[in-house]
């Protein structure tokens, strides 16, 4: 496996709150601004209130304990795929960046599917 760290969605945010998606050596860091505006809008959708969403709505998990541990990776796929740009509130240039987002954490957790996962959070 390579090893990666992908800082793409941090750049210009540094010194702002990030959010480190970790999976052995592979790193996806994210502004939390970006993050927060993703599960804002599956709060949104008619998904059940699991997982990380469960854990967001409530303020906690990675909230508390950083580093917290990704219960079930495939949930957070399922509920991520069910992310829809049209319930977004933030600006533009936030609105625009989020599709891309959304895709390559899909991707990191499929490529992490059956490992461990977790969120770091600054």
């Amino acid at each position: 496996m390579i090893d990666l760290l992908n800082r793409k969605y941090y750049e210009r945010f540094e010194g702002e709150p990030e959010l480190v998606l970790v999976n052995e050596e592979n790193k996806l860091i994210v502004w939390n601004g970006y993050f927060e505006a993703i599960l804002d809008v599956l709060l949104e959708t008619n998904l059940e209130k699991e997982g990380i969403i469960k854990e967001y709505f409530n303020h906690e998990g990675w909230y508390d304990d950083s580093p917290w541990a990704i219960k079930d990776v495939q949930l957070t796929i399922n509920q991520l795929k069910s992310f829809d740009l049209s319930k977004v509130h933030q600006s533009d240039n936030i609105k625009n960046v989020l599709p891309d987002l959304v895709q390559e954490i899909i991707q990191f957790l499929e490529n992490a599917r059956n490992e461990n996962v977790v969120i770091e959070y600054d």
